[in-house]
């Protein structure tokens, strides 16, 4: 195969993408996995592997429904229920590298020791990659490099004043796998995001009594939403994308509401919606309801049998903690000034390309956490990156990226208090869609197709519609947005019933409401 040679670091979600991508531009992609299958964190173990960051547990089911979490191009089965297990999610990934014949581009077992610019990186713009597999490293050069092994690495720990006492065991949520070994015992969990929420719901199963300690609390959504259509195909449509921001918090907010007193669950955020933690869990009220998991505010130490906090209780005779707190960010095989270690630090353009490099000949697929659905984030930076890499499309000089970089640390900062790297889907995935020249366009969809741009403007935005024109364009693209309801519907009909609504009809009465409540917050508030 002819092409500029490609290195694809990572087969999990980015990598195979990533070949994917590289393969429809005419690149020769050729990709280093550190294990001996695909899948990267999808692939479950009963123990942490060698230098693996971020890892699945038993009970992990997605947070993003099918039809939001689907490779544009590869839809899910209809059988396929709305939300997947880590083992369905695996076999859609192998299912992927099958259908489009992935396998032969990638070499397991291979461990990415060093990744540096060839010595002459200033003519060529190449790449020197130190590569380990067998007890024997080689050197190899490559026109291009594809990063795509995951931006958690190191499990992060906060220290806190008598822990290295504490005679229980101490854990990171990437080491835990279910919550049978903590039966009969009492455990407290660390955190506000969805492991928190997983891990604590889990293990109130089998535990005596669990513990929920958080810094300031947080914001549940359940994945089921109005009408039992998942949650995320209501709140990311390119319409609900256009409203002032402060409306879309009131709803999200509003919504997370009817199903979770948070207040009274003592879950209660101290930061609106969009600026602090987010959980998606549909039990966690009902594990509060009924006393297995207790809420508690923020740590102030430990101690030889247990735990103090800020409000003045204490809980003695706990038997283990276990830490939800996410992780550093880490690329260890570059250098820090190509890839930084702190997301402070970290200079990509649009999250993907070192903004200082004479030559764009270097992409960091996967280095982003979306509130919603990932993948398509994902693909469509790696369609983006291939692209440039193949000479396709075109980014501005050094100067204009770092100019980018700078004003979105300082939005951030304003924010934020940080430069956290959680954003909505919705624009960032517009984004990209125009940096490919694949964003539909809606003037032209109303005049050949008006039913179509209605439900890809009002609808949720699924990963297809990036497939109906332009570059990599999809043939069965507007099918696969049409059927998509029923698709999401289908598999929970396993029994028939008397009299059944049509869903349809459903959704559009559940349309004209919210479109009429977002008119009348819109003239109350502004």
């Amino acid at each position: 195969m002819e092409g500029k040679r490609i290195a694809v670091i990572g087969a999990g979600v980015c990598g195979l993408v990533s070949i994917k991508s590289c393969l429809e531009e005419g690149l020769e992609p050729v990709c280093y996995e550190l294990n001996s299958e695909l899948g990267g964190v999808w692939v479950y173990s009963n123990e942490l592997r060698p230098n693996q960051g971020s890892a699945v547990y038993d009970c992990l089911v997605t947070n993003s429904s099918k039809e939001m979490t689907c490779f544009s191009d590869f839809p899910f089965p209809r059988t396929t229920p709305p939300y997947l297990t880590h083992r369905l999610y695996l076999q859609y990934l192998r299912n992927y590298a099958d259908h489009f014949n992935l396998h032969p581009y990638i070499n397991f077992n291979c461990c990415v020791k060093d990744i540096r610019q060839a010595k002459d990186f200033a003519e060529t713009g190449q790449w020197e990659i130190t590569i380990q597999q067998g007890g024997t490293e080689r050197v190899e050069i490559f026109d291009g490099v594809m990063v795509c092994s995951g931006m958690f690495k190191d499990a992060r720990i906060p220290t806190y004043p008598g822990l290295d006492q504490f005679q229980g065991d101490v854990l990171h949520s990437n080491a835990f796998r279910n919550g049978s070994k903590y039966k009969d015992k009492t455990v407290l969990v660390v955190g506000g995001g969805h492991s928190a929420g997983d891990i604590s719901v889990d293990t109130s199963r089998h535990a005596n009594q669990v513990y929920l300690s958080m810094r300031k609390g947080t914001w549940v959504i359940p994945r089921t939403g109005l009408g039992c259509v998942p949650s995320d195909m209501l709140g990311n449509t390119r319409f609900t994308n256009l409203l002032p921001m402060a409306i879309r918090a009131f709803l999200v907010t509003t919504f997370a509401s009817l199903r979770v007193n948070h207040a009274k669950f003592g879950l209660q955020s101290e930061v609106p919606f969009f600026k602090g933690s987010q959980m998606v869990n549909d039990e966690i009220g009902n594990r509060i309801f009924c006393g297995k998991i207790k809420p508690k505010p923020v740590i102030s130490e430990f101690t030889k049998n247990g735990v103090k906090f800020e409000d003045g209780s204490e809980i003695n005779n706990l038997d283990a903690v276990i830490f939800a707190t996410g992780y550093h960010l880490g690329y260890k095989f570059i250098d820090n000034s190509i890839i930084a270690d702190s997301h402070d630090e970290l200079e990509l353009y649009k999250y993907v390309f070192p903004a200082r490099l004479k030559h764009s000949t270097l992409a960091v697929v996967g280095c982003v956490a979306i509130l919603g659905a990932n993948v398509p984030v994902y693909e469509l930076q790696a369609r983006w990156a291939a692209r440039v890499l193949a000479k396709k499309a075109k980014l501005p000089g050094p100067t204009e990226r770092v100019f980018e970089v700078r004003g979105r640390r300082k939005r951030l900062r304003e924010n934020h208090g940080r430069c956290k790297t959680y954003v909505p889907p919705v624009p960032i995935q517009e984004d990209y869609a125009n940096e490919i020249g694949v964003r539909p366009n809606f003037t032209k969809l109303l005049v050949s197709n008006p039913s179509l741009a209605i439900k890809c403007f009002f609808g949720p935005t699924y990963p297809t519609s990036y497939r109906l024109h332009g570059p990599g364009s999809w043939h069965g693209a507007k099918k696969a947005i049409l059927d998509a309801w029923d698709n999401v519907i289908y598999p929970t009909k396993t029994r028939d019933v008397v009299k059944e609504t049509n869903p349809s009809s459903i959704t559009l009465k559940m349309f004209i409401i919210f479109t009429f409540l977002v008119i009348i917050i819109t003239l109350v508030f502004t």
